[in-house]
């Protein structure tokens, strides 16, 4: 039984190397739900799980953003 997969790449923690993201053929998965915006930029990071470093994302948010 032949198995398919799809291709794959991922970005990870420039500190401890811990994979954050994962790049698949339709769908990115960030493996760790805290996030943060740069309003100005709308560049999105992510913490890194294991050492709480925060990693850029090849995310950009373009809503907008109101205060809470």
């Amino acid at each position: 039984m032949a198995t398919q997969t799809e291709p794959t790449t991922s970005t990870r923690c420039p500190v401890c190397r811990a994979k954050v993201v994962v790049t698949l053929q339709n769908e990115v998965v960030i493996h760790n739900a805290i996030i943060k915006v740069d309003p100005p930029t709308g560049r999105v990071s992510a913490k890194c799980a294991r050492c709480k470093a925060w990693v850029q994302v090849p995310l950009r948010y373009t809503g907008e953003m109101t205060p809470s």
